[in-house]
């Protein structure tokens, strides 16, 4: 009778203990991975109070509607570091300090806050503006007391004017 050949191979060379062992390990990774990820960089489009921002919506509109009464529109320009605005309007709108707003789509800590400028000699209103990265940019005006909001989208980076009409 013959006995079978006993194993003399150590097991962590085998096949069998690393295929049962492998599996559990890297889900254990993945996960600490996730948590890692999810902790470092919360996402900024997370609102907390959500019923703030619902009555915020019937101010928007309100604010909308009276750009448009006004007969406002706007066309901005970005040559190298600085935007040019040109404010256009159906009746007369007194000059007033402004704010022009570019909005990351998800990534809040891209966004820049403009304070404008008036240019008499080119009757535009002008900022400073850092390098925008490549993305689908919300961009919003409104005066100082938040009165009226002109709102634009800048999609194409080859051609840097964004013509601003009042929407909700």
């Amino acid at each position: 009778m013959r006995y079978p050949r006993e194993d003399t191979v150590p097991w962590y060379k085998q096949f069998w203990p690393w295929f049962v062992i492998t599996p559990p390990f890297v889900g254990i990774m993945l996960g600490v991975l996730l948590v890692t990820a999810a902790t470092h960089d919360p996402d900024g489009m997370v609102v907390g109070d959500y019923s703030k921002e619902g009555r915020g919506i019937n101010q928007s509109i309100a604010r909308a509607q009276f750009a448009f009464s006004l007969g406002l529109s706007a066309e901005v320009q970005i040559e190298g570091e600085r935007v040019w605005l040109d404010l256009r309007s159906s009746v007369p709108v007194p000059q007033q300090t402004m704010k022009l707003v570019f909005m990351h789509p998800t990534r809040d800590q891209f966004d820049q806050e403009l304070p404008l400028s008036y240019d008499v000699g080119r009757q535009l209103y002008y900022a400073d503006i850092e390098e925008l990265g490549v993305a689908l940019w919300r961009v919003h005006l409104e005066p100082e007391d938040g009165s009226w909001r002109l709102r634009g989208r800048m999609d194409d980076f080859d051609d840097l004017a964004i013509l601003m009409e009042p929407s909700a």
